[in-house]
């Protein structure tokens, strides 16, 4: 017996409707996301929690890497579509050769800064920067690592205020979570790191912040770098054969940064903060406010070309790259 008319024709609207409802369910891309251990990829948590991702037809998966060179690794083995890391790692591996593409910026400001120790508080502590650096001869300066961004940047604050590495005694620390206890030990008596360290000393009045190039603070060529400290980074050929999809991404980015950006969502802004990073303790909580109230200003898409191209001059300048690079080369923003 033949089905009626009006009953095969519901038959065939419903075929219909789940054949579009599954192709449309196939568009959604996954992009896979480089984030950090504290605060890290602020902008895509907030897209992600907004619900902006999915409103644009992607959808943004984060995956924690601790490390700028880690994450660049991770990107050209193909494990993640988007690396979060400092402008130098960038640069540095396009140097070598690595077919990379900027789409735009995660975090925009240096994310260095510079932290006294309570027990060595400087006699020119108020005078600010250069005059702040010259009571730290003979001291012990806590970095990142050997040889890393940190001790670079270091080296000219130093050098800014007429002294150099050999002043200091520059000892490695790793990340805030063993920083911290080598800055309230007293085994270190000044640092230089990033955030949630600030919070750290705002809440347990262990350190200050002396010296803070987010508010235009030290050495002209660690300031000028602000604008495009931490740039979003892709593959070469990801970015070819996936410039629609990485448009959704950038109308994403550029929702959550709205969003961010606007005074009115704050508490909203730390919401998503606390539930994707928390420290225990009324010091914790305090502590990821602060650095969240830091560097909340310079969370933004839009990458300071100028800026990414001074990262470069300065890299060739310190002699951390061979040659001058043309940043424009990989700079392919949307």
């Amino acid at each position: 017996m033949k089905p009626s008319a009006p009953t095969f024709l519901r038959t065939a609207l419903g075929a219909l409707a789940l054949t579009l409802g599954s192709t449309a369910m196939a568009q959604i891309e996954t992009l896979r996301i480089q984030d950090y251990p504290g605060l890290g990829n602020m902008m895509v948590r907030v897209a992600a929690a907004n619900g902006y991702c999915e409103k644009n037809g992607i959808k943004c998966e984060l995956k924690t890497i601790p490390t700028g060179p880690l994450g660049i690794q991770t990107l050209l083995a193909g494990d993640i579509d988007v690396a979060f890391g400092p402008a130098e790692v960038v640069i540095q591996a396009a140097n070598k050769g690595a077919n990379l593409k900027v789409i735009g910026t995660g975090f925009r400001d240096n994310s260095f800064f510079f932290m006294v120790g309570a027990h060595a508080e400087p006699a020119n502590s108020t005078k600010g920067y250069p005059a702040v650096m010259a009571d730290l001869k003979g001291k012990k300066i806590g970095v990142t690592a050997r040889g890393t961004g940190a001790e670079f940047q270091l080296l000219s604050y130093l050098k800014g205020a007429g002294m150099s590495g050999s002043d200091v005694t520059i000892v490695p620390v790793g990340a805030p979570n063993t920083a911290l206890p080598a800055l309230a030990n007293k085994q270190i008596d000044a640092l230089m790191l990033f955030a949630p360290m600030d919070g750290f000393c705002a809440a347990m009045k262990v350190c200050r912040v002396a010296v803070d190039p987010r508010k235009g603070e030290g050495p002209k060529e660690i300031v000028q770098l602000n604008g495009g400290a931490t740039p979003m980074t892709v593959r070469g050929d990801f970015a070819q054969k996936k410039g629609a999809t990485l448009d959704s991404f950038a109308k994403a980015m550029r929702e959550s940064e709205a969003f961010i950006q606007n005074p009115a969502n704050f508490a909203a802004v730390l919401k998503v903060a606390n539930d994707t990073f928390k420290i225990e303790g009324a010091a914790g909580a305090a502590a990821v406010e602060t650095s969240l109230r830091n560097s909340i200003s310079g969370t933004k898409f839009s990458l300071d070309t100028k800026a990414f191209q001074y990262s470069a001059d300065y890299l060739s300048s310190t002699q951390q790259i061979d040659k001058v690079f043309d940043t424009s080369k990989i700079v392919q923003l949307r």
